[in-house]
């Protein structure tokens, strides 16, 4: 092989290494943030269960149950969409992430093997 052409292979090995490397920074950001949302579900849970049992406790009847149980299901839905609209919202930041990591890589692809095609030696013909 000559020395253009190892050199070629050498920047697109290296660009293929970055270009993952940023494919792998986005969805590692991905898992961090939709494992948060996880954490903020499951203490939403126990919240919830808690207090559940806390009002069934305190309760001096039927009437205190019921409308207590109402502020309790009312507090846990509105908390419940607010993760729910938090994960869409990271779903929809990752998703715009992935598409300009994708085209920026298409375009570095495409400037890599003009300039490797460029360092091939064309043979001549007798």
């Amino acid at each position: 092989m000559s020395n253009p052409m190892i050199e070629s292979a050498t920047k697109i090995g290296k660009s293929s290494y970055d270009t993952m490397k940023e494919l792998y920074a986005i969805n590692t950001k991905l898992i961090e943030q939709l494992v948060e949302q996880q954490f903020a579900l499951t203490s939403l849970g126990v919240e919830y269960t808690t207090n559940q049992m806390k009002l069934v406790a305190d309760a001096k009847g039927y009437k205190d149950v019921l409308s207590g149980e109402t502020t309790i299901t009312s507090d846990f839905s509105s908390k419940l969409q607010g993760i729910a609209r938090n994960t869409l919202d990271i779903f929809n930041e990752s998703k715009d992430e992935v598409s300009s990591w994708l085209e920026k890589s298409a375009k570095e692809a495409e400037k890599s093997i003009t300039e490797a095609t460029k360092s091939i030696p064309v043979p001549k013909v007798a």
